[in-house]
């Protein structure tokens, strides 16, 4: 289970406030857990963000696949 937490993609830094508590309560998870605060926001934010898509545009997975087909294929999709 643990493994699940494990980032395994390219990070990036990323830095926002939040608030103290919950601060704290990622220190205790952190120091039970033995996952970083990393692993366990990493993993908090992207089940939040599969939870509520409604946040994000229509387009957006759409956009991010063409990103990765060739470009002269990707005129004849998107055209």
């Amino acid at each position: 289970m643990r493994e699940n937490y494990k980032i395994m993609k390219p990070t990036d830094p990323f830095q926002f406030e939040i608030e103290k508590e919950v601060i704290e309560v990622l220190h205790a998870m952190e120091s039970h857990t033995k996952l970083s605060v990393s692993e366990i926001a990493n993993t908090a934010l992207k089940r939040f963000i599969s939870a509520h898509k409604d946040f994000l545009p229509p387009d957006h997975f759409r956009k991010k696949s063409l990103e990765k087909i060739d470009p002269s294929t990707r005129s004849k999709i998107s055209g």
